[in-house]
């Protein structure tokens, strides 16, 4: 069975696919345009599911009815909302913080903030807007880095730090590295088509879908920080 497991000075021994040692939240944002299937098989490997805004109308049109739905509630369509209970509604107005912000402090909230937390927002730069797609990488790059990963139609994506990602089961599935410090990372990969030994990888083509090549692969960040795509 697929396993990915991550070790860094931030979170410590983390399971990212595979059994979490606990709760784990699906969050399902307006920008998760990806399908169905897809949905509805992350949301069984969480103990939970929690819709910012509109996101609310992907997870019915998914067969899903999420455990809460929260946001300010300005583009949850009106025949969505009239399908949801509304002790499921959790409004805020607040001004200082976006709809994921509002979902993430009501999981910390009603599962503690060492809950791991799955975002579904998808590729979130083709047909939508590219601002919204970058700050909701906030939460995922904020350090200390907390358990948070995206979930898109392909794959997963997580940011690390003086760490280390061991991926068991997946050869043959694509791999991106992707530096988000203006200097660029140093890196260490194995069990790849093109492996890197303490290699400077800076934001271009280089290290952008390798291969898994192996049955264990390792991704190793020494220095900078990285943005780590797994097909999975």
């Amino acid at each position: 069975m697929p396993d990915i497991q991550i070790e860094d000075e931030d979170r410590g021994s983390w399971t990212l696919l595979g059994q979490a040692a606990g709760p784990r939240v699906l969050v399902v944002l307006a920008g998760a345009g990806f399908g169905h299937a897809r949905l509805r098989e992350e949301a069984g490997r969480c103990a939970a599911l929690v819709a910012a805004d509109a996101g609310a109308a992907l997870c019915l049109a998914a067969g899903l009815m999420p455990d809460a739905v929260v946001g300010d509630f300005d583009s949850l369509p009106a025949d969505a909302r009239a399908r949801i209970a509304p002790d499921l509604l959790h409004a805020s107005d607040d001004p200082e913080t976006n709809d994921l912000e509002k979902a993430l402090a009501f999981i910390a909230e009603a599962w503690g903030a060492d809950a791991e937390v799955v975002l579904a927002a998808g590729g979130g730069v083709d047909g939508g807007r590219m601002d919204h797609a970058l700050a909701n990488l906030g939460p995922l790059v904020r350090e200390p880095h907390a358990r948070i990963s995206m979930l898109d139609g392909e794959g997963r994506l997580i940011a690390l730090r003086k760490g280390t990602v061991t991926i068991d089961g997946l050869a043959g599935r694509r791999l991106s590295l992707l530096p988000w410090t203006l200097q660029g990372v140093t890196a260490t990969e194995s069990g790849m088509r093109y492996p890197l030994d303490r290699a400077h990888v800076t934001l271009r083509g280089r290290g952008v879908s390798n291969e898994i090549v192996a049955e264990r692969a390792v991704v190793e960040v020494r220095s900078g920080v990285a943005l780590v795509w797994i097909e999975a």
